[in-house]
């Protein structure tokens, strides 16, 4: 019983300098985040953007990361307010910032809190995204309260990509009649397709 009761001390005494190892990590790791991303822009850093609705009777003017979803903005629209924030995306990340805000409620707990968008905008399946060249869209397929549109980006390497966007027409919460971005699929023939 001696020896079991001494094994036990001898124990906790290693799980102690695991978890303050564990800790100093996690500290490490947090510091490299913290530096990796820039802070959130500032007001002298913003980009303006316009839009108008095909009615014309309704205009919206705002800088990339203030820019939200609206109930003005046809599915279209909300396409193209996020690739030509993509398009001029900064050191401040307003393109990416921007893409994040029209992300819809059940998209954001898929893919997380803005940082790991960060992150996960820079995977090699999304990062020609980022400054790409141009684009071209396909026809845009609306069904109820979902939108499907193809879009070709031509990226700064020189490479087409194809994308899938799909949007959906929010029916609750503080957006409700609001186009959001519930996922964009890279298309690539031969290949499993990847999820944002």
């Amino acid at each position: 019983m001696a020896t079991y009761i001494k094994y036990i001390f001898n124990m906790k005494g290693k799980d102690n300098v695991f978890d303050k190892i564990m800790l100093v990590i996690g500290v490490l790791l947090l510091i490299l985040f913290w530096v990796q991303f820039p802070a959130m822009p500032t007001v002298e850093e913003q980009h303006y953007a316009s839009y108008m609705t095909p009615a014309e009777e309704t205009s919206s003017t705002s800088k990339w990361t203030y820019l939200k979803p609206d109930k003005v903005f046809s599915p279209e629209e909300v396409i193209s307010i996020q690739l030509r924030a993509l398009q001029q995306n900064d050191q401040s990340d307003s393109g990416v910032i921007t893409m994040f805000n029209f992300s819809s409620p059940k998209n954001k707990l898929h893919i997380g809190p803005l940082n790991h968008f960060r992150v996960l905008v820079r995977d090699p399946a999304y990062q020609s995204m980022l400054n790409f060249k141009n684009y071209k869209t396909g026809q845009l397929v609306v069904t109820d309260n979902t939108a499907y549109q193809l879009v070709v980006i031509d990226s700064r390497d020189g490479r087409e990509e194809v994308y899938m966007f799909i949007l959906s027409k929010q029916r609750r919460g503080s957006y409700k009649g609001c186009w959001m971005t519930e996922g964009i699929a890279r298309m690539e023939p031969g290949v499993e397709t990847t999820f944002m």
